[in-house]
């Protein structure tokens, strides 16, 4: 894989400062399920690395025990003036998306790095002021785009490099819920979201289909979305597994089916820059059945995902193979969110010892405008050229 996702051996050496590892010291912004149960305990096995030194919530009850839970010294209700009396070196933006941007600039004026949750923003103009105000201040942005950091999507990634698949001319995911809708934060506002499950499911395969491949550039999108089951029915019995916390939660807000605002499915299609097409669909709630697949169909064979399995031909004969891959190849499996494992680390790495990010900036730009294009698609009823987003 061109990015590892282990510590590097010099990395051991960096910042050493009297014979030992100056820690980097961490803060989080908004305390909820993501952030409890992935960016803090991720921060905290890197030890050796940095420290969690405090947190912060608007809500004071949230972020005292947060702190409490994982003996972090100190937690705040004001984001500005954990900053400015921490002075943390990383900080972890774990807020609804249409604060991703403004807590972003906020940490980076501060001289903080920052790992934000994804999307990194709502559209491609605040996106490329983000990375430019990273740039300008020279600090490290990175997106939570972890589902590159899945076993079946690494292993595809290392196919496509070294040409087992060919071309790939065709592709498609689905990452789909039967019943699934996230209840337990503010998912379904579109003022705190800005979308529904193409921003918090969608994104994620999209963002994994496209680097597996290379990251080939869109060139237009079609896209739908609908919204009839959440806000209209009552008291269906739904998994909390399911809808996106599988360890569970340990603060909800409150949720009401009436004030359900953005899209519960959504579906749509790409034409790539280098001839190849892309269908896609996903669903917090549809009458279809669970699903999370990707395929791709290459000019020398094709793979599925997750299952991992190849299908081509040997000699004259059609031939599917299915590699061993075992499970010691992949760090943090037994993790609830490994990729945020995965992920800090690589940053982590990357500001000690400049070591190659896995997720760059002009990856997660290019995917925050295929995802600007498709809502605008879907309102639209047409097919969006990325050009009219990206101004080439």
């Amino acid at each position: 894989m061109a990015v590892s996702v282990f510590r590097s051996a010099e990395a051991d050496k960096a910042a050493d400062i009297g014979g030992f590892m100056e820690k980097l010291k961490a803060a989080v912004i908004s305390c909820g399920m993501i952030a409890n149960k992935a960016h803090i305990p991720a921060y905290q096995y890197y030890s050796d690395r940095c420290e969690v030194t405090a947190v912060c919530d608007v809500n004071e009850q949230t972020a005292r025990q947060t702190a409490a839970r994982f003996n972090i010294p100190k937690w705040y209700t004001d984001t500005e003036k954990m900053l400015a009396d921490e002075k943390p070196d990383i900080v972890s933006v774990c807020v609804p998306n249409a604060l991703h941007k403004d807590m972003t600039m906020l940490a980076l004026s501060y001289g903080a790095h920052v790992i934000c949750e994804k999307p990194a923003a709502l559209n491609y103009a605040d996106a490329g002021e983000m990375y430019a105000e990273a740039e300008r201040l020279g600090k490290t942005l990175v997106a939570c785009q972890v589902t590159r950091y899945n076993p079946e999507f690494m292993f595809a990634r290392e196919m496509f490099e070294q040409d087992v698949l060919g071309d790939v001319y065709y592709s498609e995911f689905a990452i789909v819920r039967r019943r699934g809708v996230p209840k337990w934060g503010a998912f379904h506002k579109k003022s705190a979201s800005g979308g529904g499950v193409m921003c918090d499911l969608g994104v994620h395969l999209l963002d994994s289909a496209l680097w597996i491949m290379n990251s080939p550039r869109v060139k237009s999108v079609s896209g739908f979305t609908s919204s009839y089951l959440a806000k209209n029915e009552q008291n269906i019995v739904m998994s909390l597994k399911e809808s996106g916390a599988p360890s569970g939660v340990f603060t909800r807000q409150s949720y009401k089916p009436s004030e359900f605002e953005v899209e519960e499915f959504a579906a749509g299609s790409l034409r790539l820059d280098n001839g190849s097409a892309m269908n896609f669909k996903t669903a917090w709630a549809v009458n279809l059945p669970p699903e999370f697949s990707m395929k791709m169909a290459g000019t020398k064979a094709g793979i599925l995902l997750p299952e991992m399995k190849i299908l081509g031909t040997m000699g004259r004969y059609q031939a599917d193979i299915e590699p061993r891959v075992f499970p010691e190849e992949f760090p943090f499996s037994s993790e609830v969110f490994p990729g945020h494992f995965c992920l800090t680390g690589n940053v982590l790495d990357h500001i000690i010892d400049g070591e190659e990010l896995l997720i760059r900036p002009e990856q997660t730009k290019h995917v925050t405008a295929v995802i600007e294009a498709f809502y605008r698609s879907a309102e639209e009823g047409r097919e969006v050229m990325l050009s009219e987003i990206e101004g080439q």
